[in-house]
């Protein structure tokens, strides 16, 4: 490789063809081709996490984030942990963010089953919590120079998820759309909003760009790639009369929360009944796939609809509540009486009737006492 052109890929992440196009525009003058890259739209956000934890899965973890500046929306997430000091070395946050994330995988393939299954579905938790806040927030500190608040931000993010302290460190650098599309599947995979996604999903007459997957929302499973968008979703436990997770089958028919805070799964969410002015609603759905990756976790597709799944990992031992003939599930809009049914609106009346009796008697009363 030309010299020139690695300098150019090292300084901007352009990709090796971009660095040679620009080159020969700029005449072979390294200085006047870093110029005109700078003047490239830069819209992606590419954040490469380092995090070091004390707990009893102390190790440390690398997280790669690729933030749309334009949406304020995360485009790619990846981790692995926790790593070995020798897997360690083999990361560096400062790597170009292609060379990081294709590293990222590597590692974590080169895990065991169970924090290979761990690191998948917690950086699909991490995912979830980018929101467009968060997101103008720490691009914000960034741009600032405030790194130290900014990895701090990062930090929180990961407790949260993984139950434990951690200390982060972070490099970031702008790049364009076109130079991570090896990343994140090419600008076409970015442009699609919710109501976009659930018009390709339902058959609604509006118009949804063609050719467009719909990347915002994680892959299924990391073996087969089964469903068209994956929601993380929580069962609810049974410790008494619940079903073990390694014995669910296909059909079961099991009860979940949608617990996703990515926008376009909160607005799936709220379409398919599972949030209700912003609670969670539990839903009853069936099974139809797990995969017993280890001695330690089981993973659980279930479906909600034509095309929209949901994705959970729990221990092979623990009871997951299912429906069955002898458990009732409460529907708020079955359950409920409305306040127009016959039987309550006619007592309403009733009650009515009997208020404007007493009004008009007490009030005759007073008349004639007055007199």
């Amino acid at each position: 490789m030309d010299a020139n052109v690695k300098v150019l890929m090292d300084a901007t992440g352009c990709t090796e063809t971009e660095a040679q196009n620009v080159l020969l525009e700029a005449g072979g003058n390294v200085t006047a081709a870093l110029k005109l890259l700078d003047a490239v739209s830069k819209e992606i956000m590419a954040f490469q996490v380092k995090f070091k934890s004390a707990g009893k899965e102390s190790g440390t973890g690398f997280l790669a984030a690729m933030f749309d500046t334009k949406s304020d929306s995360v485009i790619y997430s990846d981790m692995a942990y926790p790593l070995a000091a020798e897997k360690e070395k083999s990361l560096d946050v400062n790597m170009p963010p292609t060379v990081f994330a294709s590293s990222l995988k590597t590692v974590r393939s080169g895990l065991s089953d169970r924090h290979a299954a761990s690191s998948s579905s917690n950086a699909a938790q991490i995912k979830s919590r980018f929101s467009s806040n968060f997101i103008q927030t720490v691009v914000g500190l960034h741009s600032r120079g405030q790194s130290a608040e900014a990895s701090q931000k990062f930090a929180k993010i990961i407790s949260d998820v993984l139950g434990e302290a951690v200390t982060a460190t972070y490099a970031a650098r702008a790049h364009s759309l076109n130079s991570l599309a090896s990343v994140i599947g090419g600008a076409k995979n970015a442009a699609i909003t919710p109501q976009q996604q659930a018009a390709q999903l339902f058959g609604s007459p509006e118009a949804a760009p063609a050719n467009i997957d719909l990347g915002d929302l994680p892959s299924a499973s990391p073996q087969e790639p089964l469903p068209r968008i994956v929601l993380i979703s929580e069962p609810e436990i049974a410790p008494f009369d619940g079903k073990p997770a390694r014995a669910l089958c296909e059909g079961d028919q099991v009860i979940v929360k949608i617990k996703d805070g990515r926008e376009s799964a909160v607005y799936f969410s709220e379409l398919l009944g599972g949030t209700i002015n912003g609670e969670l609603i539990p839903l009853c759905v069936p099974v139809v796939k797990t995969n017993i990756m280890s001695d330690t976790f089981v993973e659980t597709f279930v479906e909600f609809g034509p095309g929209i799944y949901g994705q959970f990992f729990v221990p092979p031992e623990v009871k997951i509540k299912t429906k069955d003939g002898d458990v009732e599930i409460y529907d708020p809009f079955q359950n409920e009486e409305s306040v127009f049914s016959e039987r309550k609106f006619g007592r309403q009346i009733m009650y009515g009737l009997c208020f404007l009796f007493v009004s008009i008697v007490a009030l005759i009363a007073t008349f004639l006492a007055v007199s």
